[in-house]
């Protein structure tokens, strides 16, 4: 078989397994769609107000745990001190919706992570896109609202944690 073939029918095979894969991923990328970098994409870097208002992307429960297990995104809880040390997201980081005392340091910490993910204490999630909003406009292009907030993580048994923020001037706990 001359070589061209032998490369045509690798590139041709290549392909079928690719969209194959694609098609059975829980997430598949949409073959036909339009591709844009992270500079021009809705909520990028150059993301301008009314696209950083918008309400953030949902992320379901189940596929933040598993990127929380895997160490592939960062974690903020946006609720309150006190509800903050009862319980949240292992290692995330408290930013409440007033501001925290050490925010530049947490957002350095943010981007390090391709993605953000932003929790609530309510189901409507306000506050979480109030806070991914803020976050958004601090340049953070990849920024998620879990569906379901705290309450559904919890109820999931995905990993967590309990103690006050160190930064908010409590005594223990901030990772």
């Amino acid at each position: 078989m001359p070589k061209a073939l032998e490369m045509a029918a690798l590139v041709a095979l290549g392909a079928a397994v690719g969209l194959g894969a694609n098609a059975l991923s829980p997430r598949p990328a949409p073959v036909r769609a339009k591709v844009y970098s992270v500079a021009e994409a809705s909520g990028g870097a150059c993301a301008g107000p009314e696209e950083a208002a918008a309400p953030a992307p949902r992320i379901s429960v189940a596929e933040a745990s598993a990127l929380c297990q895997s160490c592939l995104a960062a974690f903020v809880d946006a609720r309150g001190a006190g509800e903050f040390a009862q319980g949240h997201v292992a290692n995330a980081v408290h930013l409440p919706p007033s501001g925290h005392p050490d925010e530049g340091a947490a957002l350095d910490e943010l981007r390090q992570r391709p993605l953000v993910v932003v929790y609530d204490g309510d189901d409507s999630c306000a506050v979480a896109d109030e806070v991914a909003a803020r976050l958004r406009r601090a340049g953070l292009a990849d920024v998620r609202v879990l569906s379901g907030a705290w309450p559904a993580w919890a109820a999931a048994g995905a990993p967590a944690a309990a103690g006050a923020c160190v930064s908010c001037g409590h005594a223990e706990g901030h990772p």
